[in-house]
């Protein structure tokens, strides 16, 4: 309303003076509206229509005497007429304007995207300033922020949403990004390499980021660094249209160029051969397609220098400390570091007194296994020597074993033993182990597949087909052992009495503590333990738990479509996390746990039959189950007459 008051006072003013859009308007009588906001206020389009008088008259149009309708055509006219086109810069600035349509933002534009940046968006409204005015939004030093405005870390979708990089959040970590950041206007900032209005897109060949102009695009900053490159193998193969050959965004990347010094920079030196030279000198097609020495980067990581690069030593030799950084050229070239009359002088870098014998001890192909011949002789021979002597020893350390093994089996019979299992226990445990290692080993190839024993599997016909069907059917064997064991627990008498006996008590917890004080010397009294101690009862619940755990999650992976008709869709992944990480602490647990109180306990080894035979001696049982044996074994044996055979055996089972 108060607008339109002020319209219909200036309105009589504007026809006394002269005919309609006769004259542009002075700058302050356009301000009488468009400087007041509270003339617009409610108008979505407020802070468009709102012009700050300082600023306007601060900026390239406001001090070059500009008025408002040198911009906005046909607003002279008081009420402004309607159909008029918006304020567009073409009128003084053609020569730019055609080369903004023919950029990338141009096209975007052309094409209807309402993402595409106009004049507006990079310079500004009515604040425009020059360049060189620190204030301005396209100073070198402001500039990173006016286009991340777009290329931030929101992202960008083109008009085909197809998703742009998010340019200047890697920019914005980079040496130049760090510079500009500290104000240093002699960084290299966005237009120094994409250009000002003519930015055109890679595939462009007159781009300046086009791979066979970035070398010149670079050269702005680095004149001697792009001579050398222009001079070296790589420059002169993409000259002559060898597209495969890198440039320098190759090696130092796009917007996250960092210093070689830091470790997160594709040229550091524990990085370069295998991330940056690599990727093309270590490429099967590539090394295919031209011709080039294969096995390069393999030999210079199995060496010295390859070793103690990786261990970030930064005097460690490095690809381009014998191939030069920039100026990289074929061995051939006269001029090449690793050319014969140059070569001595690239080993004395590092090793002062190196003459020609030395620098050629040295080579990729002396390095080789493969290219060597010596070297894959020695190591055929010691391939060789290996399998034999440590076989050798293998095989003469399992026959001693297994003597002691087969002696203790023998004294075990030849002593009064206790029963300790049933053969339903015995079987449940044999079915049970079987299953528990072919799961294992089968779940962890999937997960593995470059281990060298799952190669090693795949070779002897451990195909994925061969490997999936034998995870299941091992799966369908554990559910049927955990299904007769739970049977087995609930309905039969001893399997009851069993399970009662499996049961946690407050007694476990202080035999626990009681044990520890024994075995650290604090306490002379050893633990009497019942028929099952603490670490059993927490190893078979854990059982219990994990085989639950993994059959449910097991079939969830298994049926994931009819899984996702009843849960939701996270369910899936979730039981995926839950069914690798159960599979490594119940492996772990099998390893660490298990494993030590039946092989590898001082009284145990090499190993205690009690698993496949069920029994026990009279003395181990009087030793690790003391409790057990005072108030249930000896009193049933006062009950019942001896039934010893000769020998002294005494089938006495409780």
């Amino acid at each position: 309303m108060r607008c339109k008051l002020i319209v219909m006072f200036w309105l009589p003013l504007a026809l006394f003076q002269g005919a309609p859009g006769a004259a542009a308007q002075e700058v302050d009588d356009c301000l009488v509206c468009h400087g007041d906001r509270a003339a617009f206020e409610g108008n979505p389009r407020a802070g468009q229509l709102v012009v700050s008088k300082d600023l306007f008259l601060q900026s390239v149009h406001g001090t070059g005497g500009l008025d408002c309708t040198a911009c906005h055509e046909g607003m002279g006219e008081l009420p402004h007429p309607s159909g008029t086109k918006p304020a567009g810069c073409e009128t003084c600035h053609s020569d730019v304007g055609e080369k903004y349509s023919a950029s990338l933002h141009g096209y975007a534009l052309s094409r209807g995207n309402p993402r595409a940046p106009t004049c507006t968006s990079c310079h500004g409204a009515h604040d425009v300033l020059p360049s060189s005015n620190p204030r301005s939004l396209t100073h070198k030093v402001r500039l990173p922020s006016t286009c991340a405005k777009c290329h931030g870390t929101a992202g960008l979708l083109t008009d085909h949403l197809v998703r742009l990089p998010q340019s200047f959040t890697a920019y914005a970590e980079s040496v130049h990004g760090q510079g500009t950041g500290r104000g240093i206007a002699a960084a290299a900032s966005c237009a120094d390499c994409h250009g000002v209005h003519e930015l055109l897109g890679a595939a462009d060949p007159e781009s300046r980021i086009n791979p066979r102009n970035v070398a010149t695009t670079c050269g702005q900053c680095h004149p001697d660094i792009q001579i050398q490159y222009d001079r070296s193998i790589h420059g002169r193969a993409l000259d002559a249209g060898v597209t495969d050959s890198p440039t320098c965004t190759d090696c130092h990347g796009e917007h996250l160029i960092l210093s070689s010094r830091n470790p997160g920079a594709r040229t550091s030196s524990a990085r370069l051969a295998t991330e940056t030279c690599g990727r093309c000198h270590d490429d099967p097609l590539i090394v295919a397609k031209f011709n080039l020495a294969g096995g390069v980067v393999g030999s210079y990581v199995d060496s010295y220098h390859g070793w103690a690069a990786r261990r970030d030593y930064v005097r460690a030799a490095t690809c381009v400390s014998c191939h030069g950084t920039h100026s990289v050229l074929p061995a051939a070239d006269p001029e090449s570091m690793t050319h014969v009359s140059n070569v001595v002088g690239t080993c004395r870098q590092c090793h002062p007194n190196a003459d020609l014998t030395f620098s050629a001890s040295y080579t990729h192909e002396s390095a080789s296994i493969t290219a060597n011949p010596i070297n894959r002789w020695i190591r055929n021979i010691y391939i060789f020597l290996i399998a034999l002597i440590i076989g050798g020893m293998v095989v003469h350390n399992l026959v001693i074993m297994n003597f002691f093994m087969i002696e203790r089996r023998k004294k075990e019979e030849s002593s009064e033993w206790i029963l300790r299992f049933d053969r339903i226990q015995i079987v449940q445990h044999l079915l049970l182990t079987l299953t528990f290692v072919v799961l294992v080993l089968t779940g962890f190839a999937l997960r593995f597949p470059d281990a060298w024993w799952v190669r090693w599997l795949t070779e002897m016909g451990l195909s994925e087909p061969v490997r999936l069907n034998l995870h299941r059917i091992a799966a369908v064997i554990l559910i049927g052992v955990s299904a007769s064991h739970a049977y087995y627990v609930l309905v039969t008498e001893r399997g009851k009495k069993e399970f009662r006996e499996m049961l946690p008590t407050r007694r476990d917890f202080r035999d626990f503590l009681a044990n520890v004080r024994y075995y650290t010397w604090r306490s002379g009294e050893q633990v009497k333990f019942g028929r099952y101690d603490y670490s059993q009862k927490a190893e078979y619940w854990a059982l219990v738990w994990g085989t639950i755990l993994m059959i449910i999650t097991g079939f969830i992976l298994w049926f994931p479509v009819e899984t996702a008709r009843f849960l939701p869709a996270r369910t899936i992944p979730a039981a995926q996390t839950i069914h690798y990480y159960e599979a490594w602490l119940a492996t772990l647990a099998i390893l660490v746990w298990h494993f030590f109180f039946v092989i590898f306990h001082p009284e145990e080894y090499p190993m205690s039959w009690t698993w496949l035979t069920g029994r026990m001696t009279k003395k181990s049982v009087q030793r690790h189950h003391t409790r057990w044996y005072e108030e249930e074994i000896a009193p049933s044996r006062d009950r019942q007459p001896s039934t010893a055979p000769p020998g002294g055996d005494s089938p006495a089972g409780v």
